[in-house]
């Protein structure tokens, strides 16, 4: 698997276990507050499994601004991009 397909397979793992998301309702466009109903909590929660799982640095103010399951998506793989380029 490629490391945005297993990114995004632990983000959506991640949601369906701990916020009860239906795994079939997910996609990239999925609001994290609005459709998935995920809270501050949960949010920091999911941040530091992923930067455990990828050895990653993720700003608390940065994640408190993400929307989607995408943008999640996305600033994961940036700085997992950026932590093996360093």
């Amino acid at each position: 698997m490629s490391l945005r397909a297993d990114l995004y397979a632990d983000i959506t793992g991640f949601l369906t276990a701990k916020c009860d998301a239906d795994p079939d309702e997910l996609s990239a466009e999925s609001d994290l507050y609005n459709d998935i109903g995920i809270d501050s909590l949960d949010l920091v929660a999911m941040a530091q499994t992923l930067q455990g799982a990828y050895g990653i640095s993720m700003d608390d103010e940065r994640i408190g601004s993400l929307r989607t399951v995408g943008d999640v998506l996305e600033f994961a793989v940036s700085k997992v991009e950026t932590t093996a380029t360093v």
